[in-house]
């Protein structure tokens, strides 16, 4: 088995080994050593990372065996029984040590503010989440909880680590009991958590640093909770700073009065928008009417058909409905976008008897296109721009025009 020195020693950075063995592990070349400081990764906490003789270990991982194997990102040309030297990567060690340690102590911290209990946590590379049992928890359960994990940080209490037997175990205070049997690796945080747990932690609460709940969101019966510690929180702070200070500098306010200046300039937005809205109706309807005069007529019947390419999409549908509303009117109206995109849109005045779904679909499926809708409205499209007039003959000659 290989030893492990992370036990005896988190904040061990460089080691030496003999190594036991060779292989390839998921297309990677790996060695196995008698000793390593790499964490294999376990319960919620990502594998290290670092080099070993130089070479970059992309991953170290446990097998059923009991030996860490370290994946490496080229072979390592040493044999069995060589002595080398490893190294992690101690910034991101040391970052999951900040996650993980917080994670335990805001775990804690939920059973005390809100009866809930930890059933799952996830360390990512940029946030960290725990799964709570239960749903419904209010903004202040939220605020206690936070509000007691950063006492417990600030009070440096001692972070400890050692296997007991499971006798021992069943007098200890855990917060879950343990998923193994036999030695079980208890982690505590003085006189206020008590986890089994395989990770690598700090020595004490006050180098978890500052723990910041960012994010809580229902998730079928249970709540998952995300947040920051440490180098993270501190990181997230900076960068939301930076962002409130360009929008105090941008909208020429305090940053008190942020939400104000915010809720003002989306109102002026919402009353451009509608009167923008209301223009572009007046403009549809006036050149509506202006096409509907100038279209051709046969049997009652009125036929509009153009192609656009100086205007957006949405705005030829606004036409559409606008020549939807004249008396006995069909338009055959096409959108050609720069980039070649088409969008084909028939409309009907009511009682016109002539079905736009039933049209469209016959004009386009012979193309390659797409599309449908039904008697007084239809929306589609075909491959190509220049099979775009094509289907608009098509739909003419259909309608006898």
């Amino acid at each position: 088995m290989t030893e492990r020195l992370y036990y005896q020693d988190p904040y061990m950075r460089a080691f030496s080994a003999r190594v036991l063995d060779r292989e390839e592990v998921e297309g990677k070349p790996a060695v196995a050593l008698d000793r390593s400081a790499f964490y294999p990764g376990g319960g919620g906490q990502p594998p290290d990372i670092g080099t070993l003789a130089g070479v970059r270990v992309v991953e170290a991982r446990e097998d059923g065996e009991g030996h860490i194997w370290h994946r490496l990102a080229e072979p390592l040309s040493l044999p069995a029984g060589s002595e080398v030297t490893g190294e992690i990567d101690w910034p991101r060690r040391f970052d999951h040590m900040q996650q993980h340690t917080g994670q335990h102590i805001l775990s804690a911290a939920f059973i005390r503010a809100a009866a809930a209990e930890t059933v799952a946590f996830h360390l990512g590379a940029d946030y960290t989440t725990i799964d709570l049992n239960r749903t419904g928890l209010s903004a202040a359960q939220v605020d206690a909880a936070e509000a007691l994990a950063n006492a417990v940080v600030a009070e440096n209490r001692p972070v400890t680590a050692r296997f007991v037997s499971d006798e021992e175990a069943e007098r200890m205070p855990l917060r879950r009991p343990p998923k193994t049997e036999g030695p079980i690796r208890v982690v505590q945080v003085a006189d206020f958590d008590w986890s089994a747990c395989g990770g690598t932690h700090v020595r004490s609460t006050a180098e978890v640093g500052p723990i910041k709940v960012v994010k809580v969101e229902k998730r079928g019966p249970e709540t998952r909770v995300t947040f920051l510690c440490g180098g993270r929180a501190l990181a997230d702070y900076g960068r939301k700073h930076r962002l409130v200070q360009a929008l105090s500098d941008r909208f020429s306010t305090g940053e008190n009065d942020l939400l104000s200046a915010v809720e003002r300039l989306e109102a002026e937005v919402q009353a451009l928008r509608k009167a923008l809205r209301e223009a572009e109706q007046a403009r549809a309807a006036a050149e509506a009417a202006t096409l509907w005069a100038q279209a051709p007529e046969r049997n009652g019947l009125r036929l509009v058909q153009m192609i656009y390419r100086d205007r957006s999409a949405e705005a030829v549908k606004a036409l559409a409905l606008a020549l939807q509303a004249q008396a006995r009117c069909v338009a055959l109206l096409a959108w050609i976008g720069a980039d070649g995109r088409s969008q084909l849109t028939f409309a009907a005045s009511p009682g016109v008897p002539a079905d736009m779904g039933a049209l469209l679909r016959a004009v386009v499926t012979p193309l390659g296109g797409r599309g449908g809708g039904r008697a007084e409205w239809a929306q589609g499209g075909v491959p190509a721009a220049g099979q775009v007039e094509p289907a608009l003959a098509a739909a003419r000659a259909a309608l006898g025009f």
